[in-house]
């Protein structure tokens, strides 16, 4: 348009840029904080749509403080002007909603389930199958064998799979053979395919590497939990857990260790 016209001024939207410094004024807030109001909006939003009991149930709470009912909103994040109609409803429904929640501890089967059947020992385990299963996708499995997720080389072009190789699923390799085979596409497009392909799985396994507690050490000593995971853990596990949890495990003395030593005998 300037290239056309180099008279005309384009100043943007001022009111969007003012809101945006808002947003982003916000953001630093949250860094630092730790508290996102724009996920407490979306969280409460989500929990009570669609569902006619948690409404009923908000609706008595709202009854005991004697307050009006009013139905939660629900914030898009693409719709960032909505996010103060949003808070504006939760504080004003806030001594009701802090009860329904509260409540919520003994009333719903799902934490009753995380309180009686914990999994956590599952986690670290379940993480690392993750990470693993990932890179097999494009790893030659000699480059897996033996190694600690950290210690797999994935980068290293030399433990990666050829591109006709790579396991992208057997819908995708069929569909590409048959668009090559009748012409539709060139040697040339899938080979930006496979490296296209193999770049997602790399940085798949880079990001997951980075982020996910692997190397929290709670996370891993929990495996002594489980009967099944009971013989490839030791009494460093437990002596870990008796370390961090004094209080609550009161197991000090030499000869108090000495019988939690005797159960991994």
């Amino acid at each position: 348009m300037l290239k056309e016209n180099d008279s005309i001024y384009i100043h943007g939207c001022p009111c969007h840029i003012i809101h945006n410094t808002a947003k982003h004024a916000g953001q630093k807030f949250m860094e630092i904080s730790g508290f996102d109001p724009e996920d407490l909006t979306v969280d409460v939003g989500y929990w009570f749509k669609g569902s006619t009991n948690r409404k009923g149930y908000l609706a008595e709470f709202c009854e005991f403080h004697e307050s009006e009912y009013m139905e939660m909103l629900l914030h898009i994040s693409v719709r960032w002007l909505s996010l103060e109609r949003c808070i504006t409803r939760i504080l004003r429904q806030y001594g009701p909603l802090t009860s329904y929640f509260k409540s919520l501890n003994e009333k719903q089967p799902r934490f009753r389930r995380l309180r009686e059947r914990s999994s956590i020992f599952q986690l670290h385990g379940e993480m690392t199958k993750f990470i693993k299963k990932l890179c097999a996708r494009f790893m030659k499995p000699s480059a897996l064998q033996g190694r600690q997720v950290h210690d797999i080389l994935y980068k290293d072009p030399l433990n990666q799979l050829p591109g006709e190789k790579l396991n992208v699923g057997f819908t995708t390799r069929a569909t590409l053979s048959r668009l090559l085979e009748a012409g539709d596409i060139t040697p040339q497009e899938v080979q930006l395919f496979q490296q296209a392909a193999l770049a997602f799985l790399v940085r798949a396994v880079e990001y997951g590497i980075n982020k996910l507690p692997l190397k929290e050490a709670l996370l891993r000593h929990t495996r002594c939990v489980d009967v099944q995971q009971r013989t490839e853990c030791g009494v460093e596990d437990a002596l870990y857990f008796i370390d961090r949890f004094q209080e609550l495990l009161p197991f000090h003395g030499p000869e108090e260790q000495d019988k939690v030593c005797e159960e991994f005998l």
